[in-house]
């Protein structure tokens, strides 16, 4: 993390308006999940230029310290360097999602987006068994890719991160698919735990992820043992993990409800502000909101990873084991 970042980090936490957020730039996407219907969308949408670089812009004054740019699929928009340019002007951390890893390996995107000052690729990694992400994902060949593109990217000073969906197919492997992560070179691996969402914006379900609780659990517990051992680079904080396990067997017994809206946001593809993509609820325009209508009650009403996971760090004292998780975490890695 840059110099600049980490200051940026300790002057927006103690004014109390550190945030972090996800913009979603189109929702174009060549994968075509069976757990997600983004790409089943039409009109295809693509944010525009202009007014996309003034939510960056808006972002940072509101104290945004991590964006992370999503879709759909970010890297099929033109100006996605454009993007994490802006966000790398005002000392911003940035991470691109990629379910598509083929998009990685065309026109020097890796470079440019590193020239751009890109911190972090995100790439959906669902199984340590090319067939099955193949299905899982509905692209040939995607594992081959996926080793080419983070051979590139580890060219590079830009780090990589596996995004690990738990779903059907891995609860119980969760070790399988971190060896194969790591044999791959991925630097980080996140988990994201499986989630419905009758979101108009971001609508996600199916059968791959109609997990019984038992079995989230089982794989959350897994992944905690995992994440202690250190050696594969597993980012999320083992008390957030905990946290999760406790919603998910009495909601009452969260001991970090979200704070989505108030620290953690979504900006969709219409530069409006949600508190996480699952919910109906518009806060307002990202381009006339003010920081004083950033305010929203916790909520408690899902289990949806990078909202939870990052509102954890937002508690006062009661998040310090949070953090210093989080910073176990990227000791190991580095």
């Amino acid at each position: 993390m840059a110099t600049g970042t980490a200051g940026l980090i300790v002057k927006n936490y103690l004014k109390r308006r550190l945030k972090v957020a996800e913009f979603a730039i189109t929702n174009a996407c060549i994968a075509k999940c069976s757990f997600c219907d983004i790409w089943k969308q039409q009109p295809k949408v693509f944010v525009d230029k202009d007014k996309a670089l003034k939510v960056i812009d808006r972002l940072a004054e509101v104290g945004t310290v991590h964006v992370t740019f999503t879709g759909g699929e970010p890297l099929l928009h033109p100006h996605i360097t454009d993007f994490v340019a802006q966000a790398a002007s005002h000392s911003m951390h940035s991470a691109v999602l990629d379910a598509a890893p083929q998009l990685l390996m065309r026109n020097d995107i890796i470079k440019r987006l590193e020239a751009a000052g890109n911190d972090m690729i995100s790439i959906s990694f669902d199984s340590g068994d090319p067939v099955t992400m193949a299905e899982s994902r509905q692209i040939p060949n995607i594992m081959e890719d996926m080793a080419k593109a983070v051979e590139l990217i580890k060219k590079t000073s830009v780090m990589t991160m596996a995004s690990v969906l738990i779903w059907n197919d891995n609860y119980d492997k969760l070790e399988e698919v971190c060896i194969r992560a790591k044999n791959m070179g991925f630097d980080f691996i996140s988990l994201n735990y499986p989630t419905f969402s009758r979101s108009r914006i971001y609508p996600l379900g199916g059968e791959g992820i109609s997990l019984s609780r038992e079995k989230v659990i089982q794989g959350l517990e897994s992944a905690i043992a995992l994440q202690k051992t250190g050696k594969y680079g597993i980012i999320n904080s083992p008390t957030s993990m905990r946290n999760i396990i406790n919603y998910l067997r009495d909601p009452a017994a969260a001991k970090y409800p979200c704070l989505g809206g108030t620290h953690v946001l979504f900006v969709d593809w219409f530069f409006d502000v949600r508190p996480c993509m699952q919910l109906p609820t518009v806060l307002g325009s990202m381009l006339t909101m003010e920081e004083k209508d950033f305010n929203r009650k916790p909520c408690n009403d899902c289990n949806m990873s990078w909202y939870r996971d990052f509102s954890a760090l937002f508690w006062g004292f009661k998040s310090l084991p949070v953090w210093l998780d989080s910073a176990v975490a990227f000791k190991a890695v580095n």
